[in-house]
């Protein structure tokens, strides 16, 4: 899935604000640094996520011809599913 790094900040933001809100977490270090770990943990997760989805498209290329008769979307999903769980990836 791609995402812009707007979009991570304003994950971000809202996170911070809804587990302040419900004192779900205090910070001990200064915001910046906390965000910045937020931000790396997240952008990190979305690539991680990337790279399974275009192994995936690999797998269902490779084997396009025998599963002509399949929905290739329902497949890709399954194929996605299979490499994420092989790889201790929760999607």
């Amino acid at each position: 899935m791609k995402i812009k790094p707007e979009q991570i900040d304003r994950l971000v933001d809202r996170l911070l604000k809804n587990y302040r809100a419900k004192d779900i977490i205090v910070l001990k270090m200064n915001e910046a640094t906390v965000r910045a770990k937020i931000v790396e943990i997240i952008t990190k997760n979305f690539r991680e996520e990337d790279a399974i989805e275009d192994e995936a498209r690999k797998v269902l290329a490779a084997h396009a011809r025998e599963a002509r008769e399949t929905d290739n979307q329902k497949m890709f999903v399954l194929i996605k599913q299979k490499l994420a769980k092989k790889k201790g990836f929760v999607l």
